[in-house]
């Protein structure tokens, strides 16, 4: 089995809703949401089998909105709603689901 999953993988962008592009959101959805529901997916029997973790980093965007940043607070909501169904249905094998949503930070 695998006892850990971290999925940390993010990008962002900026932008009024009225000027965002379409593709703007879909490519942030992507990689933000798709990718932590994909790599999961394929991870996810493993880690039952060893009774493991699944760790979800997401943001402070994740659980509220912010201007010029509708396509991240979005994807990053989506994830937080996976995070919370993943948590409730992986409950009875055993399997804990962490969501981690830091607030501003300078990347470097």
């Amino acid at each position: 089995g695998l006892w850990g999953l971290v999925n940390n993988a993010g990008v962002s962008t900026f932008g009024e809703v009225e000027f965002a592009s379409l593709d703007n959101y879909k490519n942030v959805a992507e990689i933000n949401l798709w990718g932590t529901v994909r790599v999961t997916k394929a991870f996810l029997p493993l880690i039952r089998r060893a009774k493991g973790r699944v760790v979800n980093i997401t943001s402070m965007l994740g659980r509220m909105a912010s201007p010029s940043r509708s396509c991240y607070c979005i994807s990053k909501f989506g994830v937080a709603a996976f995070s919370d169904c993943l948590r409730q249905e992986m409950y009875r094998w055993g399997v804990r689901v962490i969501l981690i949503e830091p607030s501003n930070f300078v990347a470097a």
